[in-house]
């Protein structure tokens, strides 16, 4: 609930703010990549509590969230580039699918089989 109205409020600068400037929609939809990206970091460095847990299910759980938001803070750049080439729509539920996507294709398929 905290990270919520930051996001908002962010997503509401990139939304009227941005295009008001003049930039092309190219920009505006980095922009929105790049929140969403700093917004699943956010979450995902939150759910890192859970790795002093007494369950072994949310210490693992803890370990995968801080895995995913060092992958995503490695390769934001990136990210945010194959999100303007491929066209993505700067939809939040498609924006986190493409991300958990990528993040579950290289690093967690390799961290699950050690």
């Amino acid at each position: 609930m905290k990270t919520l109205v930051p996001m908002i409020t962010l997503m509401v600068i990139a939304f009227l703010v941005v295009p008001a400037m003049g930039s092309d929609e190219a920009q505006t939809k980095r922009l929105v990549y790049e929140v969403a990206i700093d917004d699943e970091i956010a979450q995902s460095r939150q759910m890192t509590s859970l790795l002093t847990s007494r369950s072994a299910k949310l210490r693992m759980k803890g370990h995968r969230e801080a895995s995913k938001a060092m992958f995503l803070e490695a390769h934001r750049d990136r990210l945010v580039d194959d999100m303007v080439k491929m066209n993505l729509e700067p939809k939040d539920y498609k924006v986190d699918r493409f991300l958990n996507d990528r993040f579950t294709c290289t690093c967690y398929a390799t961290w699950a089989a050690k």
